[in-house]
């Protein structure tokens, strides 16, 4: 088992640069320890320079000894390593992943990593594929995590990506390569506390390892499906124009729900789409041209061309000390905004004041497409 060309074409689409290091994160269960050794390898042969990030919740007593563990093995392969520590954990399993997404965030930042290589299986898409029916979700929207995604929380994860190359991998073949290996992993207590709806199918196909088998080809199905809607959007998104001044123009498509809860997320400056029900409810509402509607901290209007989308004003939020305004604009010196007074109302009060502010829409959007296209790669372990 090894990462060969298709992982090397993988990283140097988003980490070209050999004096950049590549972040892997590490937690000590059997995937993540698994990834690391293929890192490690792939990384000798081809000189590039691995940093592995663990990060201590701070919710179990056993999190710290479990990170010197990762500590001693990444020393034992001469990998640097990193363990960043959350000093005000919530029991609650979403403020922990925004807390370990920001941290690695920060981390990766401080040392220069602009991708983040985690050790997500097959096993997970099956189970995310499973909890995600559960709640009616149908088609090729149900197959993730995919291989590469924009970093999950903004503006901390600005221009960082999140890379998935296991996701075609059984989590059965990386622990037999541990064991072939002498590798010991440890197992999150978390993983078997029903009170967590992964837990709980995750038991669910334990006890039904039959069942889980004939699903299988079904979820390969999904994924290769997933990766039609994906190029699909990536293709939509070429023909949306962006202005200086952070006003988005999309023509009409024929299936917009998707494109418009994403140009959402951008617009609003913010990590989450609405959910699919709410974009089609405002869809129906703007069924006139002229007609103008808000949703997820943006407003909507449709135009005879298609839709015309900007930041409600009404939630901009500002931070006159930080180099990012509203997760819409950044500072920049040699960036010349339009004047505010030739803006419409709509447009003039969500912009920053003065005129050295570059929108992020575009970059965000750039690199949403390469994410969207790098799910055609094959990654074979």
């Amino acid at each position: 088992m090894r990462l060969g060309a298709e992982f090397s074409a993988l990283i140097d689409r988003f980490n070209a640069d050999f004096q950049r290091p590549i972040a892997v994160a590490v937690s000590g269960g059997s995937d993540s320890l698994a990834l690391l050794h293929l890192c490690h390898a792939w990384a000798q042969e081809k000189n590039r320079r691995l940093i592995a990030l663990t990060v201590d919740h701070g919710l179990r007593l056993s999190a710290r000894d479990e990170a010197d563990r990762v500590s001693k093995l990444c020393a034992a392969l001469q990998i640097s390593h990193q363990c960043v520590r959350w000093d005000a954990p919530k029991p609650s399993q979403n403020a922990a992943r925004h807390a370990r997404y920001q941290l690695l965030a920060k981390a990766m930042t401080e040392v220069g990593a602009s991708c983040l290589v985690t050790g997500h299986t097959l096993d997970d898409v099956v189970e995310t594929v499973f909890m995600r029916r559960q709640r009616g979700v149908r088609g090729g929207m149900t197959a993730g995590p995919v291989l590469a995604t924009p970093y999950p929380i903004w503006p901390d994860g600005y221009n960082l990506t999140v890379l998935r190359p296991l996701i075609g991998v059984r989590r059965g073949a990386l622990r037999s390569y541990l064991r072939a290996r002498r590798v010991t992993w440890m197992d999150d207590p978390s993983n078997e506390n029903a009170k967590f709806e992964r837990a709980r199918v995750r038991a669910f196909f334990a006890r039904h390892p039959k069942l889980h088998e004939r699903i299988i080809p079904s979820v390969k199905a999904l994924q290769d499906a997933r990766v039609e809607l994906d190029a699909a959007l990536a293709a939509d998104l070429q023909h949306v124009k962006i202005d200086s001044d952070g006003l988005i123009a999309v023509p009409h498509t024929s299936d917009p729900f998707r494109l418009l809860g994403l140009l959402s997320r951008f617009a609003g400056g913010g990590d989450r789409d609405p959910r699919r029900s709410a974009i089609a409810g405002m869809v129906s509402a703007l069924s006139e041209p002229g007609a103008r509607q808000t949703l997820g901290g943006a407003w909507f209007q449709h135009t005879r061309s298609g839709f015309l989308i900007g930041r409600d004003p009404a939630t901009v939020e500002t931070d006159k000390q930080s180099a990012i305004f509203d997760g819409r604009f950044k500072r920049d010196p040699a960036a010349q905004l339009p004047a505010a007074a030739d803006a419409s109302f709509l447009v003039r009060h969500a912009l920053p004041s003065g005129p050295h502010w570059r929108e992020l829409i575009t970059d965000r959007i750039a690199q949403m497409r390469l994410c969207l296209s790098t799910s055609q790669l094959a990654i074979d372990v």
